[in-house]
């Protein structure tokens, strides 16, 4: 029991570093593809709008993160039950 509760542990900090990871690497692209357009003075392109929606796309990663979370949670504690 004390191996597979240890097994349990590994997968789940393996798969959450893992899409933490690839979360920030997504809003880090999503902030610097924003960033890109503001600095080439793309006017147009960059406004109140173009903020709240890197706003939304950024609340859409972190959101993204808290359900990988879970599910890699609710996996680990099925394959204790087993």
């Amino acid at each position: 029991m004390v191996i597979k509760l240890i097994d349990a542990a590994r997968s789940v900090l393996e798969a959450t570093v893992s899409s933490g990871t690839a979360r920030v690497e997504n809003i880090h692209n999503l902030v610097m593809d924003y960033a890109r357009g503001y600095a080439d003075g793309e006017k147009e392109g960059v406004d109140r709008d173009s903020i709240y929606q890197l706003v939304r796309d950024i609340t859409a990663e972190i959101g993204g993160f808290a359900d990988d979370v879970l599910d890699v949670s609710e996996d680990a504690r099925d394959s204790l039950k087993k």
